[in-house]
């Protein structure tokens, strides 16, 4: 036990306009001080979509602790019920599949949004690029390595058996409409041809050409 551990002191936001706000929060290393940013920005100004879609996106990660690692304060690890439903109890994985779209922070979103549909896709895109970054990519069980490098050019087939099970999952929740399955199959599909460059033969040919078709 570190007695002398510094306590954490909040960033002074008094005074500050909700620009600097915003953009001290997008800079700030600590998650800590990025919520203290954008909370001061939001009590300034409740209806700014800027800082309502960054509280929204950043989930619960200012209240990581180190000594209780919980990969639930990061908010694409939504998307693990889906890549991995049997570390999750049927509850759990209700609860984290409904949160991709009823969450009052992206009601909210959506609320302020001059464009419902698109909002709801770029969110679903980012969504899952983050996912197939932190937790499909950098899973080291997934992308193999050789003397740490990256074998980009197997980096489709690796990634594809992952990938895949989420879409299947996706298709096949019981917790989600037609509709749903297909507007985040679809931007699942998408963020994978983003981090392989358009290399998606290895999953297509793992979906088979009707999910293919479902999700272009």
């Amino acid at each position: 036990m570190n007695l002398f551990a510094k306590k954490y002191s909040p960033p002074i936001t008094d005074g500050l306009s909700v620009d600097t706000l915003f953009a001290r929060a997008r800079g700030a290393e600590d998650p800590r001080d990025a919520y203290a940013y954008l909370q001061r920005a939001q009590e300034l100004a409740p209806d700014d979509l800027r800082v309502q879609r960054e509280l929204l996106m950043r989930g619960n990660l200012h209240l990581r602790d180190p000594k209780n690692i919980s990969f639930f304060v990061i908010k694409c690890y939504i998307l693990h019920a889906f890549e991995h439903p049997e570390k999750h109890a049927e509850e759990e994985q209700k609860r984290m599949i409904r949160e991709i779209f009823d969450h009052p922070r992206l009601q909210r979103c959506l609320e302020l949004s001059p464009d419902q549909d698109a909002f709801l896709r770029d969110y679903l895109f980012d969504l899952c690029t983050e996912y197939m970054r932190l937790f499909i990519a950098g899973d080291s069980s997934h992308a193999h390595s050789l003397l740490g490098i990256s074998l980009s050019s197997r980096l489709p087939s690796l990634l594809a058996a992952p990938a895949a099970d989420v879409v299947r999952n996706i298709f096949s929740s019981p917790f989600l409409s037609q509709e749903e399955q297909q507007l985040l199959g679809g931007a699942f599909y998408r963020a994978f041809s983003a981090h392989v460059n358009g290399r998606t033969q290895p999953l297509d040919a793992r979906l088979g050409d009707l999910v293919g078709k479902l999700i272009r």
